[in-house]
């Protein structure tokens, strides 16, 4: 294992080659770390494994084999499955066909698909002298058409972290909502971006002298049109307000985008945006390629995007287990991946790809075989430690470490109740640990959990 400790530790800015080879320790006795965990409030059900990568050595588990929701820490094994399977250089394919006087647009799940794009492939499209079309076409088959993952609450409403799944999506299937306040007893201003009439606002907010901000942003589905319903206050002293809300049918989201965009460029669209499948004989237009995969991850991994979890989960069962992706092919493969690791005969429940849904069950245990089994393959090592959060410095732990910057690199897990921590660190003498610690069953502020998390650690990386 020495011969690929080096590139670890330059990636958790850590200590060099010498200090890790030369330096001799004696394991701290275990006993510190139980009377911390004796000591944490009774609700809290607690759980960690901590491994040494250079020597090979568990040093400490308590709750181990015990199963937690995972939570968001859940992502690490999608995003090392998907590295794994399709390779780190991966990419979407988003199509552009013409069949006839119809546009075509095929989506292969593609998560980061932003509206500007799709401005470029209307000016592609324009390129060919394209001056008139009938109808748009879009075509998400690629994936099947269940937009939940199995489990997901049902009234979490539409909001960013509960995102809709269809192989053909844009903006991570989000609008933005941008209000400023107006003349007072006025409604505020508002605008959409990108502007599009595929969602309808109803601003029944309105403008106030001053006072606190109650203005609330609701976005239902009805008779195929999205509305968005604004209502509250807004103190004319106000800044400028900006929310997000997903969109229902995302692939028709994506073809009104590009007919208005095409309209806006002097191209006439006749007809109408409609689901339909490619023909087998088409012309291809343009080809928008994603970001490669390792890119995917980072963003994944660094902001816990249950969007590109999704998305990624249903495109590794259709890479392998044939089209349409679905969440149950795409979890056939976590589950071969899980064995390749050695942890598939281990208790365990996964349902999804992002760790939104509480049906999910893993153990501390099995996130740091995975951890370890992860750091052997130099073929994706670095792209799945470098989409890690970074303690101190970036992502959901960049208010997190920051007395010890850099030395931890760590996926989070927060639903209510349950917040888990789960990464590598390095410790004052330099050796590289592999961790996971997990939470659940507590009222308390999450605040006051991710308080002992990090306490926990710290003392982990003295004594060890």
């Amino acid at each position: 294992m020495r011969h690929i400790i080096l590139p670890l530790i330059v990636l958790l800015g850590g200590c060099t080659i010498n200090k890790v080879a030369l330096v001799s320790y004696v394991v701290a006795p275990s006993d510190t770390i139980t009377e911390f965990i004796q000591g944490l409030p009774a609700e809290l059900t607690f759980g960690i494994v901590v491994y040494e990568l250079d020597e090979g050595q568990l040093l400490y588990e308590y709750n181990g084999h015990k199963l937690f929701t995972p939570a968001s820490t859940l992502k690490l094994i999608t995003a090392a499955t998907a590295l794994a399977k399709l390779g780190t250089n991966y990419r979407f394919k988003t199509y552009f066909f013409r069949h006839g006087d119809d546009i075509y647009v095929k989506g292969t799940g593609d998560p980061l698909l932003l509206s500007k794009d799709i401005e470029l492939a209307a000016r592609e499209i324009k390129w060919y002298g394209i001056d008139s079309l009938r109808n748009i076409f879009v075509d998400e088959s690629y994936f099947d058409t269940i937009r939940k993952g199995k489990g997901w609450m049902w009234n979490e409403g539409p909001h960013p972290f509960n995102p809709n799944i269809s192989a053909l999506n844009v903006n991570y299937d989000l609008i933005e909502v941008i209000m400023k306040p107006s003349t007072v007893g006025n409604p505020p201003r508002v605008r959409l971006e990108p502007p599009t009439n595929f969602v309808v606002i109803c601003n029944d907010a309105v403008t106030i002298d001053s006072g606190e901000t109650t203005i609330e942003v609701d976005r239902v589905y009805e008779q195929t049109v999205n509305k968005l319903i604004i209502k509250g206050e807004l103190p004319q002293t106000h800044d400028e307000l900006r929310v997000y809300r997903t969109v229902e049918e995302p692939a028709l989201y994506v073809g009104h985008l590009l007919k208005e965009n095409l309209e806006r460029i002097g191209v006439k669209v006749y007809g109408s945006v409609l689901y339909g499948v490619t023909p087998a004989e088409v012309e291809t237009l343009w080809v928008h390629y994603s970001p490669c995969l390792s890119k995917i991850v980072l963003e994944l991994n660094k902001w816990s995007s249950n969007f590109i979890a999704e998305h990624l989960l249903k495109a590794i069962g259709a890479e392998l287990k044939g089209v349409p992706g679905t969440a149950d092919k795409g979890l056939t493969v976590v589950e071969e991946f899980l064995e390749e690791v050695g942890i598939n005969s281990y208790p365990h429940k996964i349902v999804d790809g992002s760790g939104l849904s509480r049906y999910n069950l893993v153990s501390p245990y099995e996130l740091v075989q995975l951890l370890i089994y992860v750091y052997r393959q130099f073929s994706y090592m670095y792209e799945f430690v470098a989409s890690l959060p970074i303690g101190g410095i970036d992502g959901t732990l960049r208010d997190r470490f920051e007395s010890t910057p850099y030395v931890v690199r760590a996926k989070t897990g927060t639903m209510t109740g349950v917040s888990g921590l789960a990464g590598y660190t390095m410790t004052e003498n330099g050796h590289l640990l592999a961790f996971a610690m997990m939470t659940q069953g507590y009222t308390i502020p999450v605040k006051e959990v991710r308080m002992y998390q990090d306490s926990l650690l710290q003392i982990i990386r003295r004594i060890y």
